[in-house]
């Protein structure tokens, strides 16, 4: 369906600005939205939604998508939950230098080639090339640009040459469009890095009003300490500020999303422009080496708590795929080893195994969903023959099925401008993410009554149920529930 001139009839319409929903018809005309309201004598193919309802397409701000845009360019995972545009280049891991991310794609994607590129331009003109199905927006990432300077996981302040090479790749990123500057701090390289490295490298953004954007030191014991860190980031650099996946990890630490989200709010009430996200599941997905290293299956010192091996599962294991879907105690018994030992057994012959790992409690989840500074993002991975994370699959249409429509915990509207309307104004993605005259025709139809994720951890590879038409810049690229093929997202680049 590529018809230029449309109306959409008979909408119940989000808006994605947390209004009531009304009913309402659209006219899309050439990607554009051109009239909103009781529509008629028009000169165009006319598409009647009855008993569906309308959304501006979701803005997933936390995907790993850089490479799938790449090697997946239907994007169905994201695209078949109403996801029409993707924030890539999070928790510090982007494409720029290409030499300083390279091995870390390579092992996402061991059958794929990466194509080459050396510039920010060169991979915006990449994609927009090979035309995804969905939008991407970029963040440049603080272990890319590490790595790339050669400094690496050597703990200590750069060198002037350094942070020169540094501040040269984020200058470079910020003037082709990107929306800001990440860190994984929890990761190698970036947890061998001081505030003040941070603080001196995201000064480079604040002129372009881009966003930092930080997986935090620790999300366990030390939560609010990295939340105070974040912050202070963010003022030392005068940037806006957005705390990634926000949780709390490890049963030790239940309980802090009450004064984690009230440090949010507290800075927010003194004027400081601070957010978060978060997926929708008690569990998250990392590197197994992270979770080593982090000592969660000891003391749980680090900075994911403490877990124990049956709350463990393998996602991604490229060299001993046979592992993937096997929860870590169960190879504990193959290996007759205790869960530390296990892991560095298995990272001894595969160090890239992806895992997934239940270290969160429902209210928690809850008392951060609930904030109306807390975003949805994905934070899929989606590696190459994988068991992923459901939330690749379901992330967005278990908010709006589950915490909406039948645990009423947020409202659909506030559901929808979590995934849509802030999202945008935050990232300053100022023509989408609102149903207004003049706005892209990035559309989401789906049905209220039936929206739902399907994915499990058993099997994950799901669509969900109830999304009906994804439109991405004007074209169907789902038509009924069942992606058509169509290929027209774009990188977007920050507003000006």
């Amino acid at each position: 369906m590529n018809e230029s001139k449309y109306i959409i009839k008979n909408a119940s319409v989000f808006d994605g600005l947390g209004s009531d929903k009304f009913q309402s018809d659209i006219l899309i005309e050439d990607g554009i939205i051109k009239e909103i309201g009781t529509l008629q004598n028009i000169d165009c193919k006319v598409i009647d939604i009855k008993g569906n309802a309308i959304a501006p397409g979701f803005i997933d701000v936390h995907s790993h998508d850089d490479i799938a845009l790449i090697v997946y360019p239907e994007m169905d995972f994201k695209v078949m939950q109403g996801v029409t545009t993707v924030i890539n280049g999070n928790c510090g891991n982007n494409v720029i230098p290409r030499h300083g991310t390279l091995e870390r794609w390579q092992t996402r994607y061991p059958d794929n080639p990466i194509p080459e590129w050396n510039s920010y331009s060169d991979y915006i003109d990449l994609i927009n090339s090979i035309k995804p199905s969905v939008n991407s927006a970029i963040l440049i990432g603080h272990g890319s640009v590490r790595n790339g300077s050669g400094l690496k996981n050597q703990q200590r302040l750069p060198s002037q040459n350094e942070y020169d090479e540094m501040k040269g790749w984020i200058r470079e990123g910020m003037e082709a469009g990107a929306v800001g500057f990440s860190t994984g701090l929890i990761y190698e390289p970036g947890r061998y890095s001081s505030t003040d490295e941070i603080i001196e490298l995201t000064k480079v953004i604040s002129p372009f009003d881009g966003v930092y954007s930080s997986h935090m030191r620790n999300e366990g014991n030390n939560l609010l300490l990295s939340i105070e860190e974040t912050i202070k980031i963010g003022q030392g650099a005068d940037t806006s500020i957005e705390i990634s996946h926000h949780k709390v990890s490890g049963k030790d630490n239940w309980g802090l999303s009450e004064k984690s989200t009230g440090m949010i709010n507290d800075s927010r009430d003194m004027g400081i422009n601070v957010h978060s996200d978060q997926y929708p599941y008690i569990a998250g997905q990392s590197a197994l080496f992270a979770i080593h290293q982090n000592n969660a299956f000891n003391e749980g010192e680090g900075g994911l708590g403490t877990v124990s091996g049956d709350k463990v599962i393998i996602a991604h294991a490229p060299i001993m795929p046979e592992y993937e879907g096997k929860k870590l105690s169960d190879i504990c018994d193959d290996f007759d080893l205790p869960e530390q030992q296990t892991a560095e057994k298995i990272l001894s012959q595969d160090p890239h195994v992806l895992a997934i790992i239940e270290s969160m409690c429902e209210e928690d989840l809850i008392t951060i969903l609930s904030n109306p500074h807390t975003m949805i993002g994905s934070d899929g991975v989606p590696a190459s023959g994988a068991n992923p994370h459901p939330r690749l699959y379901g992330c967005f249409p278990r908010v709006l099925g589950k915490y909406a429509r039948e645990e009423k915990i947020i409202s659909m509207e506030t559901a929808i401008y979590k995934m849509t309307g802030l999202p945008a104004k935050k990232f300053n993605l100022n023509d989408r993410g609102t149903i207004e005259i003049g706005k892209a025709a990035d559309l989401v139809v789906f049905n209220p009554d039936t929206v739902i994720d399907l994915a499990t951890y058993e099997n994950p590879r799901v669509y969900p149920e109830g999304i009906v038409h994804v439109i991405v810049n004007g074209t169907f690229v789902v038509n009924n529930s069942k992606h058509t093929g169509s290929r027209v997202g774009k990188i977007i680049k920050r507003s000006s």
